[in-house]
């Protein structure tokens, strides 16, 4: 499934910055913060302002909704999770389509990858320690004190915040200085602030990473790789920006992976597939992509299923779909219950309107995996395709059930519903999808049309519709005093 949502791209810089993520957004059970909402950050207010923070960033930048990938960056970061301390809440993680290399952390343990960070990822091991750096930001709360620790200098108020980040847009240098301006903090006092975190966060990411089962040299690895690239590149990369890379960082990590046994640690198939879809789809330009991967493919041991599955998807946004279909029917043969091979299959027979065939393979798949998102978006992707529209608004129902923050969802159930001639179930499914990305004034207004669509004898509907339009009102006018 080839979805994109595309959204206004911001200029985000790690710690320094991190408060330019926090703008006009909320969530169901946002608390009541008072007067200055950073002045002290609980876990349990850490994890509602993260919510609130991370809609409004899903409505501010070129966030990545592809639920392979999705998949893929919530299963490696958990197992991640899963062997730090101090976890006080559940982990997300997300990806921007962005082509330089960064990776950011912000409140509620709400973690966001650039997609060329998997790109240019020589192993697991690597894409797996970036992740680690900033798990142990969150768990060692420096986003949180970094936080309290400004506010006391001056208060941190929306609308400054929300001006830096505006300008950072335009001049990130210049957002930078206004948001230190707003904050009432020197730039060099918030560098060592910085400095002193990340040398944590190498320490304790580290240790995440070997416990996870992952190589520890691959942090002084990536380090060194990057420190190269900006050499080369006479310009210091973005990665290195936010994450200022001494090179007594650079020995400390070497020095402590030396600490942990010598080990091997394959790539997993999931990596390797993900990192091919991202080089397809999110780095190179489609006529590029089928180029790269047929010279890859052709390299002495290039021939790979992960290269075989890139090359597929090269061509299959070429639009040379016999021959997508023959590489990835080759891939099926031999493991037709992969998720990724199907999801390419699945677009290639809507594109060629096989839309049965598409539908009873989906359907065996849905059976064995239930409200799986790749699944279930693929299924009814084609039942809307196909004209099942009945079909295609119960699978995004069941789904929403159990993943109510999913955009791809929203937006293709506002679609079934507006085939299917519910104009007021259509307005309410894209009234959520606005909320999902903070843009409260369009939902309320969503809102309303969907009122307007009600008959008269609809009296319960409509309580319940002017009940959540009266919500999101509430919400709004609460972040709007932050």
């Amino acid at each position: 499934m080839n979805f994109s949502v595309v959204t206004k791209p911001v200029f985000i810089c790690v710690l320094v910055a991190l408060a330019q993520v926090v703008t006009i957004d909320a969530q169901a059970n946002l608390p009541d913060l008072g007067g200055n909402a950073f002045s002290t950050i609980t876990p349990d207010k850490e994890k509602q302002l993260g919510d609130v923070m991370m809609r409004q960033t899903r409505g501010s930048l070129p966030m990545v909704y592809d639920p392979l990938l999705d998949e893929y960056i919530n299963s490696l970061g958990n197992r991640l999770v899963a062997r730090a301390n101090d976890v006080n809440f559940p982990f997300k993680f997300y990806w921007v389509d962005n082509k330089n290399i960064n990776a950011f952390a912000t409140l509620g343990g709400n973690i966001t990858s650039h997609t060329a960070t998997l790109a240019v990822a020589e192993s697991e091991s690597e894409f797996a320690s970036v992740l680690a750096h900033e798990i142990a930001h969150v768990t060692q709360r420096h986003i949180a004190r970094f936080f309290e620790a400004q506010s006391q200098k001056a208060p941190l108020t929306l609308a400054g915040i929300l001006g830096a980040i505006v300008l950072a847009t335009v001049n990130p240098e210049a957002g930078m200085a206004a948001m230190m301006a707003t904050q009432g903090a020197s730039q060099q006092a918030a560098i060592n602030f910085t400095r002193k975190n990340e040398q944590e966060s190498d320490r304790i990411g580290m240790q995440i990473l070997a416990d996870a089962g992952f190589d520890p040299y691959a942090v002084p690895n990536f380090f060194r790789k990057l420190t190269e690239q900006s050499r080369f590149l006479n310009q210091q990369l973005s990665f290195l920006q936010t994450h200022p890379l001494s090179q007594s960082r650079v020995s400390d990590t070497r020095l402590r992976a030396e600490q942990y046994p010598m080990r091997f640690v394959a790539d997993s198939q999931d990596f390797t597939l993900s990192q091919a879809r991202v080089l397809a789809r999110y780095q190179y330009g489609k006529d590029d992509a089928e180029t790269v991967f047929r010279k890859k493919l052709s390299d002495p041991g290039g021939n790979t299923k992960a290269n075989q599955y890139g090359l597929a998807i090269a061509l299959l946004d070429n639009a040379k779909l016999d021959a997508a279909r023959k590489v990835i029917e080759n891939l099926l043969e031999n493991d037709e219950h992969n998720l990724y091979y199907i999801d390419v299959y699945t677009d290639i027979l809507l594109a060629q309107k096989e839309y049965q065939l598409c539908l009873n393979m989906l359907e065996q798949q849905y059976l064995l995996r239930p409200n799986n998102q790749v699944v279930t978006l693929n299924y009814a992707n084609v039942a809307l395709s196909s004209g099942a529209h009945r079909l295609a608004i119960h699978l995004l129902k069941s789904l929403l059930f159990y993943k109510n923050d999913n955009i791809l969802a929203y937006g293709m159930l506002a679609d079934a519903y507006k085939a299917s001639g519910d104009f007021a179930k259509y307005y309410e499914a894209r009234a959520d999808l606005r909320y999902q990305q903070a843009d409260y004034p369009r939902a309320i207004d969503d809102l309303n049309e969907a009122l307007n669509y009600l008959k008269s004898e609809e009296k319960l509907e409509n309580r319940r519709l002017e009940a959540k339009k009266n919500q999101l009102q509430t919400e709004f006018d609460r972040v709007r005093r932050m």
